[in-house]
């Protein structure tokens, strides 16, 4: 490996610690679990809820030859899979492809609430937890279409000598960096095609929600991230945002002429 491969490397690592720190420390995972758990228990509300277009703003809605039509954008269950504090750039890696393998942890029934009861096609992509989350969620009551359109944006972590170690967050973070910033590895979409893979997902689901009234995608963070700025730029509104969150949801909304 040449020493500007190293250095460049080394620079990258040095910007991913740099975004960490400055990112705002705003969720207390320990904390916050501990209190949705005792909502659960008690009974006062679920993590996500997927619900129909409430009748009542429908209904006024339609006098005026108008509609609210709404996207899901959920995020899969965790995986049960463990984290060490360091890796090497090819433990890194053997980490990314088991998860892509490991089954989700099981999904407690209080997480999330359905209380859909029109037909729908529930979506999601086909990756393993993908495809769990969503089977756990809608059981055998709606139609599941899995399809790779919908995975994750593909990360290949980047080469570096074994005697490199680091928290799994920092390859991760130089990774998608140097995917952003141009490398192209061998079987992985450039940055440039899962965008556009994004704006085509962005599109169907937008016209999935115009004929059903509501689209709902089982997909991945990055992935869900994308397609709602891009759905944002047309005009939809997001009227929650939960969706870094394992079982998290981010929903978005638009009024639209009745033809």
């Amino acid at each position: 490996m040449s020493s500007k491969h190293l250095y460049n490397i080394l620079i990258l690592f040095i910007f991913s610690t740099i975004i960490l720190s400055c990112s705002p420390n705003n969720y207390n995972y320990t904390k916050d679990a501990i209190l949705k758990q005792k909502n659960i228990i008690e009974g006062y509300q679920c993590f996500t809820s997927i619900n129909e277009v409430d009748s009542s703003i429908q209904n006024k809605l339609n006098t005026i030859n108008k509609k609210l039509v709404q996207i899901y954008l959920i995020r899969h269950a965790k995986p049960d899979i463990q984290k060490k504090t360091f890796y090497s750039s090819k433990q890194a890696q053997e980490y990314i492809t088991n998860y892509n393998l490991v089954p989700v942890k099981k999904i407690h029934s209080s997480l999330i609430c359905n209380n859909l009861y029109k037909p729908h096609t529930i979506y999601c992509s086909n990756l393993r937890r993908s495809i769990e989350t969503t089977k756990s969620i809608f059981k055998d009551d709606y139609k599941i279409v899995s399809d790779s359109f919908f995975r994750e944006f593909e990360n290949k972590i980047v080469k570096a000598p074994n005697f490199i170690k680091s928290p799994l967050i920092h390859w991760q973070i130089v990774s998608r960096i140097s995917w952003v910033l141009g490398r192209k590895d061998k079987g992985i979409e450039s940055f440039k095609e899962a965008k556009e893979r994004a704006v085509a997902a962005s599109l169907k689901l937008a016209d999935i929600a115009l004929k059903e009234e509501t689209a709902i995608l089982v997909a991945h963070g990055m992935l869900n991230r994308t397609i709602a700025k891009n759905l944002k730029k047309d005009d939809w509104t997001i009227i929650e945002k939960n969706g870094k969150k394992n079982l998290g949801a981010t929903i978005l909304v638009k009024t639209i002429d009745i033809e």
